[in-house]
C-alpha cells in the first residue's frame, strides 16, 4: 500500500491507530491525506488528533459545512464589506488567495453582524478554497492539499490593528482555522507590513501554532520578487508585480479582488448592548477644552506588557493618537498619528502588546467641546 507523502515509516503505526480509533465516523472522502493532517497537526499524537478530529466533526455538523458550497448565501453586508480575492495557483498547484486589510473593518463587524455569521462566511470561503484543491489535484494528476495566502496589510491602521473588538474577533477567525482546518496552509506572504506589525502580530501569537507561524513570511514593500518566485507571472496582479490587469486594463483587477469597504457607523445595529464607560467601576472624565489637547501616559513597566485602553466621547470630533516615550525620556516614538474615531457611537478600545518599558502616549485633540470618558 502507497503512503502518503512524508509519512515516516516509524509514523506509519501512529497513522492506522488513529484510522482504527475514528472508524465508527469513517466516509468515503476520508484519504490517507486527510488522516495525516490531522496526525501533523497534534504531532502524532494519536489521542489528540483523534479529539481535535471529533471537535471538527461536530463543529461541521452543527454550523452545516459539508453542503455549505451549495446551500449558503453570504450576506450583503459580508458580502459588498469582506476584502477578498482568487488569483489562482501557483507554481506547485497550491491554490492562491488575496486579502487586501485596509478596508477590512473588524470592528465594525463586531458591532453590525453577529460573530457565528462572520465564522460562517470564513468557514464557507475555506471551504470554497478546500473545492479547489480538489479540482487543481483532479486537474494536474498530483495531490493539491494545501493553499496561499497573501496579506496585504498597506493602509491598515494602528487604530484599526489594535481596536479590541477587532483583535477579539481576529483571533476567533484564527482559533477557527487552527481547529478545523489543520495544516492546510503552505505559506502566508505578509506584505507592505508596517513598522508596528510585529507588536500586533504578537496578539494573535498565542492562538497559532509553531507550525503555522513557521509558514509566516513578512515582508515590507519589497515582497515583489518573493511572490514572483513562488507566483507566475500571469497569475500575480500587476499592482503586486506580476503582469496580470483586469480586460480593460485595470491594474488592480477588481473584477475579481474584492477590496471590501468601511462599514458606516449607521449599520451598527449591535451598538445598543454596549454598555457606556459612564456606568462602570474605575472610569475617569478628562474635561478637554475647545481647539486643544491632553496626553495621557500609560505607563508600560517591563517587555512584552499589554497596553490597554478604552474611552468614548459624547461628540466625535476627536482625533487620537499613540507614541512610545523611551526610557531616556526624551525620544518619541510615533506609533499612530492622530486619527479622527467615531468614539461617541461606541466605546473605542485598543490593545497590544509593548516588546519594551517605557511610556505610551495617548494624545487627545479636540476641534469641539466635548466631555471624554477614559479607563
Amino acid at each position: 500500500m502507497a503512503y502518503p507523502r512524508g509519512l515516516r515509516k516509524s509514523a506509519v503505526f501512529f497513522f492506522f491507530q488513529l484510522k482504527e480509533a475514528v472508524a465508527d465516523v469513517h466516509r468515503p472522502s476520508y484519504d490517507d491525506y486527510y488522516y495525516l493532517r490531522w496526525l501533523r497537526a497534534r504531532e502524532f499524537d494519536v489521542a489528540k488528533a483523534e479529539t481535535m478530529m471529533r471537535k471538527n466533526l461536530a463543529y461541521r455538523n452543527k454550523i452545516g459545512a459539508d453542503t455549505i458550497l451549495e446551500n449558503y448565501k453570504v450576506p450583503e453586508l459580508i458580502d459588498k464589506c469582506y476584502p477578498r480575492g482568487y488569483l489562482g495557483p501557483d507554481k506547485e498547484g497550491c491554490p492562491v488567495r488575496y486579502m487586501p486589510f485596509k478596508n477590512l473593518d473588524l470592528r465594525g463587524f463586531a458591532y453590525s453582524v453577529k460573530k457565528s455569521d462572520i465564522l460562517k462566511f470564513l468557514t464557507y470561503i475555506f471551504e470554497k478554497d478546500i473545492e479547489e484543491m480538489e479540482e487543481l489535484s483532479k486537474k494536474t494528476g498530483k495531490v493539491i492539499e494545501k493553499h496561499c495566502y497573501i496579506l496585504d496589510i498597506d493602509g491598515y491602521t494602528f487604530q484599526q490593528a489594535t481596536n479590541k473588538d477587532s483583535i477579539s474577533l481576529l483571533n476567533d477567525i484564527v482559533k477557527l482555522y487552527e481547529a478545523h482546518y489543520p495544516e492546510r496552509m503552505k505559506t502566508a506572504y505578509f506584505i507592505n507590513t508596517p513598522m508596528y506589525f510585529n507588536v500586533v502580530l504578537n496578539l494573535s501569537k498565542p492562538f497559532l501554532s509553531e507550525t503555522t507561524l513557521k509558514k509566516f513570511y513578512i515582508y515590507g514593500k519589497d515582497f515583489k520578487k518573493a511572490l514572483l518566485n513562488d507566483i507566475d507571472a500571469e497569475i500575480l496582479p500587476k499592482f503586486l508585480g506580476g503582469l496580470r490587469t483586469d480586460p480593460d486594463g485595470n491594474p488592480m483587477c477588481e473584477s475579481f479582488i474584492n477590496f471590501g469597504s468601511l462599514i458606516s457607523p449607521e449599520k451598527y445595529v449591535l451598538k445598543n448592548a454596549v454598555t457606556s464607560l459612564k456606568e462602570e467601576e474605575g472610569v475617569s472624565i478628562i474635561k478637554v477644552p475647545r481647539l486643544s489637547h491632553r496626553v495621557v501616559n500609560i505607563d508600560v513597566p517591563e517587555v512584552n506588557s499589554t497596553v490597554e485602553w478604552v474611552f468614548e466621547t459624547s461628540t466625535n470630533d476627536i482625533a487620537v493618537g499613540y507614541y512610545f516615550q523611551h526610557e531616556n525620556g526624551k525620544d518619541l516614538e510615533e506609533l499612530l498619528s492622530p486619527e479622527r474615531v467615531s468614539s461617541h457611537l461606541v466605546p473605542e478600545s485598543g490593545s497590544f502588546v509593548c516588546d519594551r518599558p517605557g511610556i505610551c502616549k495617548k494624545y487627545l485633540h479636540v476641534f469641539s467641546s466635548f466631555n471624554n470618558t477614559k479607563r
